[in-house]
């Protein structure tokens, strides 16, 4: 990996020095003291770098736009800005460019090795040597559009048809629902349990969950709202590189505001699923989510849109209109189910377990499929046989013959 820093005060910052020279041991590290004139990252050092360090305690001194065109230029490259400041109006402008992660001057030391650590996991991704469980993030475009219901059910059949180890992390931290759609389990474990402890294993993460079937791992968000207070993004990315070596697959509900969090558990991801409905809020939401896609320069294939509680003529939009007013196609389309859903939720059960050949559980089995094939993870027609989809798998498989 070549890890590329640039100081404004490197006299002052040889703590930092001597930490890249010791966590970069292995790598080609290049150091550029930039302290007797303006920042500037259009140099010939940065060519090629695929972990960007910039020290710069005044923000204002440095050009963004070069900064833009540094991450368009390098897409798998991780750019990281320490700074002081107003963090909040820092944090905006650093997201709009497309940096991952600003530290404080202050905190730079104790921060730096987990941004190096996350920058090699990143870049092995990337090139194709990390054959760790798959991230996928379900996000609301706007309120009520099934966001929790999907991605709860959807984990339930990647588990139990197609016999996957599954982690189920509802980081919804305002309403916490995602348990109600598949479990009555009343106890109290929860991601405030986890987020306390001072390691993090897969004995802990496991030990932290509820069990639903015999294959899904539910880690539920706080139940109480002053377990939610301190979470951070370091913990959230711990937590998922743990999962990732625990789990096949590991899907992540999303609430609908996006925070720190939120932006930690998407640039893990490998896909993000904003779901929508075909009615004109949801439309407009959607093209508000776009537009921070775009900030953070996720690729198109990145983002794949759903359609959820498709088929209500009366009142839903053509899907044509939809994808030429987003840009985008429709990555897939789930039907209305009301009666078989409304069962599910009032119930508490899943809906395979309530309806396993209804509409809209059959389109689930056949998006699980969908996912595992574009992962490169080619399921056993056994596996699905039986549970009597076998249908659907050849039916879903014979499309790419």
């Amino acid at each position: 990996m070549k890890v590329t820093s640039l100081f404004t005060n490197y006299a002052a910052s040889q703590g930092l020095v001597a930490l890249l020279r010791d966590k970069c041991r292995g790598d080609e590290l290049v150091m550029v003291d930039q302290s007797y004139e303006k920042l500037s990252i259009d140099i010939p050092e940065l060519a090629s770098a695929d972990l960007l360090i910039i020290e710069c305690p005044n923000a204002e001194t440095l050009d963004w736009g070069v900064l833009e065109e540094f991450n368009l230029t390098y897409p798998q490259a991780t750019s990281v800005l320490i700074t002081d400041g107003d963090m909040e109006r820092i944090l905006i402008q650093a997201m709009r460019v497309g940096v991952r992660d600003v530290i404080r001057e202050s905190e730079a030391e104790s921060q730096l090795p987990g941004v190096i650590a996350r920058a090699r996991a990143r870049l092995e991704a990337i090139a194709g040597r990390n054959s760790a469980g798959k991230i996928f993030t379900f996000i609301p475009c706007k309120g009520g559009s099934g966001t929790s219901f999907i991605v709860s059910n959807l984990a339930y059949i990647m588990g139990t048809v197609l016999k996957k180890k599954v982690l189920l992390f509802d980081l919804d931290l305002q309403f916490s629902d995602a348990s109600f759609y598949i479990s009555d389990d009343q106890s109290q474990r929860s991601l405030g349990d986890l987020v306390r402890k001072t390691e993090v294993d897969g004995n802990s993460l496991e030990a932290a969950c509820i069990m639903v079937g015999k294959q899904l791992w539910l880690l539920r968000a706080p139940q109480n709202p002053e377990q939610a207070v301190g979470i951070t993004p370091e913990q959230i990315d711990n937590i998922l590189t743990v999962a990732t070596k625990r789990f096949d697959y590991i899907f992540v509900d999303l609430e609908r505001t996006l925070d720190p969090l939120s932006l930690r558990a998407m640039d893990r991801s490998q896909y993000v699923f904003p779901i929508m409905q075909a009615v004109l809020p949801y439309v407009r939401g959607t093209q508000r989510l776009q537009r921070t896609f775009r900030a953070l320069h996720y690729p198109d294939s990145k983002v794949r849109l759903i359609a959820n509680r498709q088929g209500n003529k009366n009142s839903d939009l053509p899907v044509d209109k939809i994808e030429a007013a987003l840009h985008t196609r429709i990555y897939r389309q789930l039907p209305n189910d009301f009666p078989n859903a409304s069962v599910s939720i009032s119930s508490g059960k899943p809906l395979y377990d309530i309806a396993p050949d209804g509409l809209l559980t059959k389109a689930l089995v056949q998006f699980a499929l969908q996912l595992a094939e574009s992962t490169g993870d080619h399921v056993r027609e056994s596996s699905a046989g039986e549970h009597g989809v076998s249908s659907a798998w050849k039916q879903f498989t014979s499309m790419f013959r």
